[in-house]
């Protein structure tokens, strides 16, 4: 009963652990299913941005080339006027247009170094949060394993002491009854050369149930409060553990001690 009980503990244990571990799981994909929503929604607005710039981009091309159209009609303008007027014209030109393109080039740059500083710093945040989570799952794994491990451990070791104790007595029960069989058989007498019977050897007869073995009996289990089996009040009284038996029913009959497994206990008041 014990050993099954014990099994049914571990089992349970076992169990236990498995939801835990079946929870944590889930706990980490939804956390990590999390991020990639992060992610998805800093690459969507990154692309919006970017799509923004692009615009803005093809606006300022656009503008450029309305403005080539109108420099190229003042130009034309400018030419019927005379060719000082023309290269004055021409330098200014390109002064605007250098200055424009300076300015796209710098907004370009500025903007696209910022996007890459912001993907890069998501990228090592959702990572360093990945591996935090993985660490403290495999951390609480290795520990809650290591502890179901010793209660398993000493699970085993406490049914083996018992199997081991039991055995024991039971292979001391089995060797009293065998040597109470052997002291209560009557020998067969066998006739000498000379016609005369041997001696009859004189039989051990066992001890007598008496109610001064049983007060023996109720005085050693009273000064055991831990429990003592029949085996081992043999042994105090120097007798074999069969011819307790009698003995030890009177007693529980009379509700003068308890029986647990095969061991006794006083009954206290």
């Amino acid at each position: 009963m014990v050993l099954t009980n014990r099994m049914k503990e571990l089992t349970q244990n076992i169990l236990s652990s498995s939801e835990e571990r079946a929870e944590e799981l889930t706990k980490l994909k939804e956390e990590t299913n999390t991020l990639r929503q992060e992610r998805a929604e800093a690459l969507t607005r990154l692309k919006e941005e970017t799509s923004t710039l692009r615009k803005e981009a093809v606006d300022m091309v656009h503008d450029f080339h309305d403005s080539r159209r109108k420099s190229g009609a003042q130009l034309r303008k400018e030419l019927a006027q005379g060719p000082k007027l023309l290269v004055q014209n021409e330098k200014k030109r390109k002064q605007e247009v250098g200055k424009m393109l300076e300015a796209f080039q710098s907004s370009r740059q500025e903007s696209g170094a910022e996007l890459r500083k912001e993907l890069a710093d998501g990228k090592a945040e959702m990572k360093l949060e990945v591996k935090t989570l993985i660490n403290g799952y495999q951390s609480s794994r290795q520990t809650k394993g290591a502890k179901d491990r010793d209660e398993r451990k000493t699970d085993v070791a406490g049914m083996r002491q018992g199997f081991r104790q039991a055995q024991a007595e039971v292979q001391a029960d089995l060797k009293g009854a065998a040597d109470a069989w052997k002291e209560m058989g009557s020998p067969i007498p066998k006739k000498t050369s000379g016609g005369k019977s041997a001696p009859k050897a004189q039989v051990k007869m066992p001890v007598e149930i008496t109610p001064n073995l049983e007060e023996q009996l109720l005085s050693i289990i009273n000064q055991h409060a831990e429990g003592i089996t029949l085996s081992e009040v043999a042994k105090e009284l120097g007798i074999v553990t069969i011819v307790l038996g009698k003995a030890a029913k009177v007693l529980l009959e009379q509700d003068k001690v308890r029986k647990e497994d095969k061991i006794y206990f006083p009954i206290t008041t």
